[in-house]
């Protein structure tokens, strides 16, 4: 049979443990929230670019169609 220590001393093992596993994960949900940030980063500056090249787009497509548009008036 065990002894009143050595029980003693397996619980205070497990506790620690407890400790350090609450503490790796506490650890891995902040390392997730930063990850989660610069992903989120990310995609923000790929719109933004998307964005930027489709206004581009827009800007010089929609000038070519004005450009014809007045030449086949004029024409």
């Amino acid at each position: 049979m065990l002894g009143l220590e050595e029980i003693l001393r397996r619980l205070d093992r497990n506790e620690q443990e407890f400790v350090r596993l609450r503490e790796d994960m506490n650890a891995g949900f902040k390392r997730h929230d930063e990850e989660l940030a610069k992903l989120t980063e990310d995609m923000n500056r790929g719109f933004m670019l998307v964005e930027r090249h489709i206004s581009a787009l827009r800007a010089r497509w929609g000038l070519m169609a004005e450009e014809a548009f007045r030449q086949s008036i004029r024409g």
